[in-house]
């Protein structure tokens, strides 16, 4: 119960932190991963799924090489994808994609009806999908 809560805190700090500064601090990501790796080594109904972690994090620097997605982002989803079902890990990236979108439509649309630039208008929190998807993930986890 205790690694679950550090989980959400963390997760929850990573949201704020990446919403207020566009940055997801590595302190609170290696906080996640060592929850992440404590939640796999404590509960039967989840399995530690370091394949698909390395597969995440390879596939995710290629995309931050070309530009494509943060650095902090593709270790956050490695992370959640130590844990993550591979049943259910295509269904959290595809929630990724939909909770993106919500997030993005709000940036664009300020973006267009306002003329000028704004510091916070600089990329898009993408760690929020990736905290609300992952946690989806994870929980869904859990239950099986």
């Amino acid at each position: 119960m205790f690694i679950d809560f550090v989980l959400v805190i963390s997760s929850i700090l990573i949201v704020v932190s990446d919403l207020k500064h566009r940055r997801i601090s590595n302190t609170m990501v290696a906080i996640s991963a060592i929850a992440c790796i404590s939640l796999a080594l404590t509960n039967e109904s989840l399995g530690f799924h370091s394949l698909q972690s390395l597969f995440v994090l390879f596939i995710g620097l290629f995309l931050f090489k070309l530009g494509v997605i943060a650095a902090g982002d593709t270790k956050l989803l490695s992370v959640y994808a130590l844990i993550i079902d591979p049943i259910y890990f295509p269904a959290s990236l595809v929630l990724i994609g939909i909770t993106g979108g919500v997030v993005t439509f709000p940036i664009l649309l300020r973006k267009l009806i306002s003329k000028k630039s704004n510091e916070h208008d600089r990329g898009i929190p993408y760690g929020i999908p990736i905290v609300i998807s992952g946690m989806f993930g994870i929980y869904l986890s859990k239950l099986s």
